[in-house]
């Protein structure tokens, strides 16, 4: 029996996230398993601290004081080797990512093997996300992402309105924060600015999330059912949780005193 387009994205949603998310706490179980032996993890020390609820909370420490480099004056040589591996790492994430989005759309067994590439070099980068937040809020901010989702997925699915109406405002929104994005680079922002901008961008992206289900609901309806449209549904919604958690991850950080 065939399978329908809800189950063929949500098969390649769930393989996707559960790679990812994964490999981001087995990055994290394993800072703390050599922490408590006393040991560097991929060159990191950390430092173990209660939170305000009680828990262990790892901090990485830097290892070495470096002098300050002007940025036309960096070399490859200047960068320690974790800092290497992170840079390489990051590299090779924000390369398959794009090109997962080019390529999808023409080859669905190349654009799921490319977004696999994506989901294997991001877990580490996200595992280290949380760890210099705070893990503990991390695993949190990880639960409130699957929640927001499944809301997002009822509601976009079951509710019976059409929300194709919130194209051009979510395009605007998504404009919006792109620029003070950039023009927290170049002016810079207060703590409590960047945390609004955070839980804007949350909001954002829990909608992002109810469009894009809505979408799959009346592709669906309509009779559309084949995996390069699936992997193409999987990738939007993929996107939109992964910046959803990094924003509560940002809001969590910046609402610390």
């Amino acid at each position: 029996m065939e399978t329908s387009l809800l189950l063929k994205t949500a098969l390649i949603l769930t393989t996707q996230l559960g790679v990812l998310f994964a490999g981001c706490f087995f990055v994290i179980s394993s800072a703390k398993k050599a922490y408590m032996a006393g040991r560097p993890f991929l060159g990191i020390e950390f430092i173990g601290r209660k939170n305000s609820r009680g828990e262990l909370d790892l901090i990485p420490i830097a290892q070495t004081q470096k002098k300050e480099i002007k940025l036309s004056d960096l070399r490859w040589e200047d960068f320690t080797k974790i800092e290497r591996y992170y840079l390489l790492t990051f590299a090779v994430w924000l390369i398959s990512l794009f090109c997962t989005i080019v390529f999808a759309p023409i080859s669905t067994s190349i654009g799921l093997t490319l977004m696999t590439i994506s989901s294997i070099t991001f877990a580490p980068i996200l595992g280290f996300i949380m760890l210099g937040v705070d893990e503990n809020d991390g695993l949190r901010a990880t639960l409130l992402t699957c929640l927001i989702t499944v809301g997002a997925a009822l509601i976009g699915m079951y509710s019976g309105i059409d929300f194709s109406f919130m194209r051009g405002f979510l395009f605007f929104g998504l404009s919006s924060l792109l620029l003070v994005g950039f023009g927290r680079i170049f002016f810079g922002m207060t703590s409590a600015m960047i945390r609004i901008k955070a839980i804007c961008g949350a909001v954002l992206f829990s909608l992002f999330l109810v469009y894009d289900f809505n979408r799959l609901k009346q592709l669906s309806d309509s009779g559309i059912n084949d995996w390069n449209t699936a992997l193409n549904l999987a990738i939007s919604i993929y996107l939109d949780i992964l910046n959803l958690l990094l924003e509560i991850l940002q809001a969590m950080s910046e609402g610390k005193p």
